[in-house]
């Protein structure tokens, strides 16, 4: 399974977010720049964060995106369906019709590959429900400093805008 770059950055998005203060806003541009990301593709990302309640929008010369709830309050799969989707890892093309005999006549029972991938789904799902981007923000911190990134995020909120 591979899952897209879209997870790191949403991650890092709602992280940098989560430092800007109460009432001000972030831009696209200025968080892209940051991360030294694709501007169009960090769009895309915000947007499906917006999408999922977790980023807010604020439209105008002044607006940008800020967080909408506290990160002890998202999970890193609420972050991982708003960016991958809520689709299944696994559909079955039900190939086990031909394994068996060939062709397709309607006596299949199940499908075990699609079991096993259920279970494999549902631990995942589990996984990454268990962790909070909160643990993910103290784990940074106990190994960076972070205030450089403060620094940044007071220097962006306090430029006029262009």
């Amino acid at each position: 399974m591979k899952i897209s770059s879209g997870l790191e950055q949403s991650i890092y998005v709602l992280l940098i977010l989560s430092r800007v203060p109460q009432g001000e806003t972030l831009s696209s541009i200025a968080i892209s720049e940051r991360l030294d990301v694709s501007h169009s593709y960090l769009k895309k990302i915000v947007k499906s964060l917006v999408h999922e309640g977790l980023v807010n929008s604020t439209p105008g010369k002044n607006g940008g995106f800020s967080i909408s709830r506290s990160l002890n309050e998202i999970n890193l799969y609420q972050v991982f369906t708003a960016v991958e989707g809520k689709g299944r890892i696994f559909n079955s093309q039900y190939l086990i019709k031909d394994f068996i005999e060939g062709t397709d006549n309607g006596n299949e029972k199940e499908c075990v590959i699609s079991q096993v991938m259920d279970t494999v789904e549902q631990k995942l799902r589990i996984s990454l429900q268990s962790v909070l981007l909160s643990q993910i923000l103290a784990n940074i911190k106990d190994i960076y400093d972070i205030d450089k990134l403060d620094r940044w995020i007071s220097d962006v909120v306090a430029e006029p805008a262009k």
